[in-house]
């Protein structure tokens, strides 16, 4: 791989995402048996949506302890550990792999109290029910592409006023929701 060659590249959706999701849920159910749930998050998971070409995992355990404590299982599936990803969670761990040299898998590891799977789950489901949000994410996910190809944290912080904006209007349409179903 180029030195110049971006780290963040956002390209229409591939269906196979799921598919390579799917075949990932089953590997990660055998070396986290005590998962509570392993769902795909992100952008690859959301029909239509173009992302980085990059599946986002979201697993849920009863104790982060327990996987820190026994990375091996993890490690032999190409998951490499990165205890910096998020210092001021200690909730959640991050792992990374690669296929054929290139970024492939993001898994977040979080533990059963933590209120970021939920959160992420909102996301998911109003933008796959919402395509004018969709919409909005995706060009704001583009432009911070185009702007930041070589960091991936440039990247983040570059989408991360209209990606709070639509977090915010997700939790809106689940309340409203909510409401609906109570009243009928």
């Amino acid at each position: 791989m180029k030195d110049d060659a971006p780290v963040v590249e956002v390209v229409p959706y591939d269906p196979a995402w799921s598919v390579r999701f799917t075949v990932e849920q089953r590997l990660l159910s055998e070396a986290l048996p005590a998962a509570l749930s392993v769902e795909h998050f992100g952008s690859t998971s959301i029909p239509g949506l173009a992302a980085k070409p990059i599946i986002d995992i979201l697993a849920v355990v009863p104790e982060v302890e327990a996987v820190v404590a026994d990375l091996r299982p993890l490690e032999l599936l190409g998951y490499v550990y990165r205890p910096m990803a998020f210092p001021e969670d200690d909730d959640h761990l991050f792992f990374a792999k690669d296929t054929a040299g290139k970024r492939s898998h993001h898994l977040h590891v979080f533990g059963v109290t933590s209120l970021i799977p939920e959160a992420n789950r909102v996301f998911r489901a109003y933008l796959a029910a919402n395509p004018d949000a969709a919409r909005r994410y995706e060009a704001a996910k583009k432009r911070a592409a185009e702007l930041h190809p070589h960091s991936r944290a440039q990247y983040g912080a570059a989408k991360e006023e209209v990606t709070a904006r639509l977090l915010a209007e997700a939790h809106l349409w689940r309340r409203a929701a909510r409401h609906q179903s109570a009243e009928g």
